[in-house]
C-alpha cells in the first residue's frame, strides 16, 4: 500500500523533479520509508503514554518512559526492517544464513540507535522535564539519520550496491529517452 501511494505521487511528479528522484532514489526511498517508520514511532509512543496514563504512570517516571520507548522501538524497528530489505535496498537474499546475517546486523545496528534513542529521551523527558511529544519527534531525526548509515553500509550492503546500480540505469534510460 505504502509503495503504491509512492508509485502513484512519482507518476504525479514533472520530468525535472522525476530526474532528481532517480538519481538520488536510494536516499529518497529511505526517507520516505523513514518518515512512516517515524511516524508508526510517534503514534506507538501516544498510544503507550495514553496506556500508561490510563495505569497513573507519566512519561517523567523513568521505568514507563524507558518501557514505551522499548515497544515503540520494537514495533518500529520491525517495519523498517521489512521495507528497507524490500523497497529501499532492494535486497534479496537466497539462502537462510544470507537473511539470518542480515537480521542480526539489522537489529544489532538498530540497538545502538535503540541505546541513544533511550539515553535521550529520559534525559530530554526525566531529567531535563522537556516536552515529550516534541522530543519523540525530534529524536526521530537523528535516529533516522544514523540508522541510514547503518543500513546502507553494514547491513543490507549487497542490495544497497544493487540499487544503486539499479537506479543509476533508470537515470540512464531516463536520460536517452530524454534526449
Amino acid at each position: 500500500m505504502l509503495e503504491a501511494l509512492l508509485q502513484f505521487a512519482l507518476k504525479l511528479c514533472p520530468k525535472p523533479l522525476k530526474k532528481i528522484w532517480d538519481k538520488y532514489e536510494n536516499i529518497w526511498r529511505y526517507c520516505y520509508y523513514g518518515l512512516w517508520t517515524t511516524v508508526i514511532s510517534y503514534v506507538t509512543k501516544i498510544i503507550g503514554q495514553w496506556l500508561f496514563g490510563l495505569a497513573g504512570y507519566t512519561m517523567k517516571q523513568t521505568v514507563p518512559n524507558i518501557l514505551n520507548t522499548t515497544v515503540s522501538w520494537i514495533i518500529a524497528a520491525t517495519f523498517a526492517f521489512l521495507v528497507n530489505k524490500k523497497y529501499v535496498f532492494m535486497s534479496k537474499t537466497t539462502e537462510r544464513s544470507e537473511l539470518m546475517h542480515e537480521i542480526y546486523t539489522f537489529y544489532g545496528a538498530r540497538l545502538v540507535s535503540f541505546g541513544m534513542e533511550v539515553m535521550l529521551m529520559w534525559l530530554t523527558t526525566v531529567l531535563l522535564e522537556w516536552n515529550y511529544y516534541l522530543m519523540a519527534f525530534l529524536v526521530q531525526f537523528l535516529i533516522v539519520a544514523l540508522n541510514y548509515v547503518f543500513s546502507k553500509l553494514v547491513v543490507f550492503k549487497k542490495g544497497a550496491e544493487n540499487a544503486q546500480n539499479a537506479g543509476e540505469q533508470s537515470a540512464e534510460i531516463a536520460k536517452s529517452e530524454s534526449v
